[in-house]
C-alpha cells in the first residue's frame, strides 16, 4: 500500500517517494531495482535484497550527519518489514527500537556518535557519570538528529569508491533537498570521502579547509585532524555545511575533534584566529 507523504515539505516527500519505490521491491520479494543498476553502473557490490537505509532520525532536526552509505549489517540483513509504515516507523525511531527495545543491542559506532555530538549541545544528552544513560544516550543520538546516507544501499566494505559526478547527481539532490527542507543549525558531512565527492559537485560554491591539534590526555596531539567549511547553492537557498574528514580515524579523542568542529563550523580561518 502506497501512504501518502503529502504532509511533508516537498525535499522529504522526495526522500521518501524514492524509499517507498525501492522498500516496494523488498515487500514484493524482488531485488530492489535501483540498487541493481548503480551496482551495474559503478561495478560495486550493494546489497539488493535488504531494505535500504535512506535516513535514520527526525526529519526537522536541527543537526543532519551524513554518510557515504550503511555497511551491511546484521541489523539491516535480518530484518523484514510486513509494510512500509512498520518501515518508516523504524527509521524514524531507529535508537528506540534498537536502544530501548532490545536490551542486547549494542553499537560502538553509536556511542562514538554521542561522543562527537554531544559538543554542538543541539541533542539532550543526560550525564555520562551515570552508567544507565549509556543506552538513552545512544538512542538520542540516533532519534534526536537526522542522519542521511548519500547512497541508501549497504555495501560489505568502505573501499574502492569511485563513483562520477553523474551517477551522484541525483543522490546529491536527494539529501541536498531533505536538508533544505527545514531550518538546520549544523549539517555535517562525515568522513575524508567526502572531499573526493563534493570536489566534483558544480553545486559548491565555497570552502574553507582547516588542519589542527586537538587536546589528549597526554597533552596536544602530534597528528594533525581536519574539518572544512563548505557552503552550497541549492535552488534559492544557501545551504551551510562542514566536512568532518577525520570522523572515522580511530582512537581519536572523539569529544575534542566534535568540539573543534563546532568552534569552527561557519566561521573563517580570520575569525578562529582572534
Amino acid at each position: 500500500m502506497t501512504i501518502s507523504t503529502a504532509q511533508w515539505p516537498p525535499g522529504i516527500q522526495r526522500l521518501l517517494h524514492e524509499a517507498q519505490t525501492d522498500a516496494a521491491d523488498r515487500l514484493a520479494g524482488r531485488p530492489m531495482e535501483r540498487a541493481v543498476v548503480l551496482s551495474q553502473v559503478t561495478g560495486l557490490q550493494f546489497a539488493t535484497q535488504s531494505f535500504p537505509m535512506y535516513f535514520t532520525g527526525a526529519f526537522e532536526s536541527k543537526m543532519v550527519l551524513i554518510h557515504l552509505n550503511p555497511k551491511l549489517s546484521d541489523r539491516l540483513v535480518n530484518v523484514n518489514y510486513p509494510d512500509f509504515e512498520t518501515y518508516l516507523d523504524a527509521h524514524r525511531r531507529f535508537g528506540y527500537h534498537h536502544w530501548e527495545q532490545d536490551p542486547k543491542y549494542r553499537s560502538a559506532f553509536d556511542h562514538k556518535q554521542v561522543r562527537f555530538l554531544r559538543p554542538f549541545e543541539i541533542i539532550d544528552f543526560l550525564p555520562d557519570s551515570n552508567p544507565n544513560h549509556r543506552r538513552v544516550n545512544a538512542a538520542r543520538a540516533l532519534d534526536h538528529k537526522l542522519q542521511l546516507e548519500l547512497i541508501p544501499y549497504a555495501t560489505q566494505t568502505f573501499t574502492g569508491r569511485d563513483f562520477n559526478s553523474e551517477v551522484l547527481a541525483p543522490h546529491f539532490q536527494r539529501v541536498l533537498g531533505a536538508i533544505a527542507a527545514y531550518p538546520r543549525e549544523y549539517v555535517i558531512f562525515c568522513g575524508a570521502v567526502f572531499d573526493q565527492l563534493l570536489s566534483k559537485s558544480d553545486l559548491v560554491i565555497a570552502r574553507e579547509d582547516f588542519s589542527f591539534s586537538i587536546p589528549t590526555t597526554k597533552g596536544t596531539s602530534v597528528s594533525k585532524y581536519r574539518f572544512s567549511n563548505v557552503r552550497f547553492q541549492y535552488g534559492d537557498q544557501l545551504i551551510h555545511s562542514g566536512i568532518a574528514q577525520s570522523f572515522a580515524t580511530q582512537g581519536m579523542p572523539m569529544p575534542a575533534y566534535g568540539a573543534m568542529c563546532q568552534k569552527l563550523y561557519g566561521h573563517s580561518s580570520e575569525e578562529c584566529a582572534t
